[in-house]
């Protein structure tokens, strides 16, 4: 049941920031789907709190020895999840009309964002595994 909320709010997040990224493309303002999307990014990163204190997490796939070792050991993974999926989408919303000079930048900031939290999206559900932590 968490696993599947977990899985829909992330992707529901992932397109909700292609949709905006879309919008601003297109020349839409819209804030109060910027409001929406720090509300859900908040929510879900009180979920992932929840989830990685309360189940034991591991690296599903077999990757390369360099690769498994330095850069996706579980702690690893876990800020690269953070960062990529709530830390940036988040900091790009609230400080986008003092970061983007240009609607151009915005729009290349916005993909490169939808970009990260896809990446994100891809590392916390294809990469690693959750499991209940026995009582």
């Amino acid at each position: 049941m968490i696993s599947i909320f977990n899985f829909s709010i992330n992707l529901l997040i992932v397109v909700c920031l292609f949709i905006y990224f879309i919008f601003t493309t297109i020349g839409f303002n819209l804030e109060n789907i910027e409001y929406f999307l720090i509300l859900i990014i908040v929510i879900n990163s009180f979920n992932k709190i929840y989830i990685w204190s309360n189940f034991r997490v591991f690296i599903k796939k077999d990757l390369n020895k360099i690769f498994k070792d330095i850069l996706f050991n579980d702690s690893f993974a876990k800020l690269s999840i953070v960062i990529l999926s709530t830390v940036i989408p988040i900091y790009m919303l609230m400080q986008k009309d003092i970061l983007v000079i240009d609607i151009l930048i915005e729009k290349a900031s916005f993909l490169l964002v939808s970009i990260f939290a896809l990446i994100g999206f891809y590392l916390e559900f294809y990469i690693l595994e959750v499991t209940k932590i026995d009582d």
